[in-house]
């Protein structure tokens, strides 16, 4: 074997020496990797934690609604007539009384007299008769007859004086002329509008509530209202519908302010702040709450043997602070990350999260 031969064969054995070694270390090394894989899969995940207690919360129902005034009336005319007179500006504040809208009167008033001189000359005959019957020169039935004939030119005395105060258009209440709907020279029908008239004294809020927050209400209740311009005002309920709105399945309430002085106009933004009792809650933060499978609004926390539960809360108040829920344990440990990851039934080890209730 020449030394050319010789030098091949032995890189050749080289190579495959080479190879090979590096084959049984890939092996082996998978090997060990595959092992610690199954080690690492066998050992229970950890996950953070938190533990909060139920305590007892005061349930606050939070509503927007508009200032409105406590009556608003809108004054028709009872007869039919030429307006002649407007003597109230709008924006006035006026008496209970105080003329609005006058009509013309003279065909009323004419009537008006007319019936009580038919009265005046019913009166005369019924005590003629009575003079002639108690005199025996005249049959009984004649008083009677009379007596009737006066009582009915009564009536229409008090008929005609009814038709003429309808020319008149009084206010029926203390409050604010605040707007005229017809002016001199308008023909008004019968139920035509004369103007507004509005009592600001006391100024309610008015708002609309959902079913469970109705539940929770009643007339008397004290309330704080907050206006757009930023001024607050202590408040009362003093009503609360108990038949819902078709439409929207919401239910109507009013709240009386004590405004002291202070001026406040209808239809104002506010927002309405009313205690509504106390009740056993949790304070949890919004991003701990999660969906089950079924879309119900809960958390995952964690059961003797630290194994994932869901269980469904109902939230009932929102602040700064956090979302108050009900329906949780007195003491619960909570997932506080990855809760969305976690599926009911698995085992973890809890380890302590700090702050994650704050």
């Amino acid at each position: 074997m020449n030394r050319s031969v010789l030098i091949a064969a032995i890189i050749l054995a080289a190579i495959v020496g080479y190879f090979g070694i590096r084959s049984i270390m890939r092996g082996s090394i998978s090997s060990d990797h595959s092992v610690a894989q199954a080690a690492t899969s066998d050992e229970i995940p950890e996950a953070l934690v938190v533990e909060v207690s139920s305590q007892l919360h005061t349930v606050r129902i939070a509503v927007k609604g508009r200032t409105a005034p406590d009556k608003a009336v809108t004054l028709k005319s009872g007869t039919s007539g030429t307006v002649v007179s407007t003597p109230v500006r709008e924006g006035t504040f006026v008496k209970k009384g105080t003329l609005l809208c006058g009509l013309d009167v003279e065909a009323r008033s004419a009537r008006l007299k007319e019936a009580e001189a038919a009265r005046d000359a019913a009166k005369v005959d019924y005590e003629a008769a009575m003079a002639l019957v108690a005199k025996g020169l005249t049959p009984a039935n004649r008083e009677a007859a009379t007596k009737a004939s006066l009582d009915a030119a009564e009536a229409a005395v008090n008929s005609a004086r009814v038709e003429l105060g309808r020319t008149q258009i009084r206010a029926p209440f203390d409050g604010v002329f605040e707007r005229r709907m017809a002016e001199a020279g308008d023909y008004l029908s019968p139920g035509g509008a004369c103007g507004l008239l509005v009592d600001l004294d006391p100024v309610i809020i008015a708002a609309e509530v959902t079913e469970a927050q109705a539940g929770l209400l009643s007339n008397g209740m004290s309330s704080e209202a907050v206006l757009a311009d930023g001024r607050k005002f202590p408040a009362s309920l003093r009503f609360v519908a108990r038949t819902a709105n078709e439409q929207t399945r919401t239910f109507p309430i009013e709240a009386e302010l004590t405004t002291a002085d202070a001026l406040v106009a209808a239809g104002i933004t506010s927002s309405l702040t009313i205690p509504a009792g106390e009740v056993q809650a949790t304070l949890v933060r919004p991003s701990l709450l999660t969906l089950s499978d079924s879309g119900e609004l809960g958390v995952r926390h964690v059961t003797d043997g630290n194994i994932v539960t869901f269980a469904p809360v109902t939230v009932i108040d929102e602040t700064p602070q956090g979302v108050w829920v009900a329906g949780l344990p007195p003491r619960t440990t909570l997932i506080a990350m990855g809760q969305d990851y976690l599926s009911d039934g698995v085992k973890i080890k809890p380890v302590p999260a700090e702050g994650a209730s704050k």
